[in-house]
């Protein structure tokens, strides 16, 4: 590696370092303490409920062939 290498890899592990740094900030600010509460039965009832119907085409054109 030569100079210019060396400090670019400086300079990328920087930035990294002081962006998980950031991300680690704001998620301990907003987020530690926030909890969902997860019910089973509303949880199968989502899985078990029937698909959405696909929506309809607006474009005035017909797929037929």
């Amino acid at each position: 590696m030569n100079l210019t290498d060396r400090r670019l890899l400086r300079e990328i592990t920087v930035v990294i370092v002081v962006k998980l740094m950031l991300i680690t900030t704001l998620w301990w600010a907003f987020f530690h303490d926030a909890g969902v509460a997860v019910d089973s039965a509303s949880i199968a009832a989502r899985i078990v409920a029937a698909p959405a119907e696909e929506p309809q085409s607006t474009s005035g054109e017909s797929n037929a062939q």
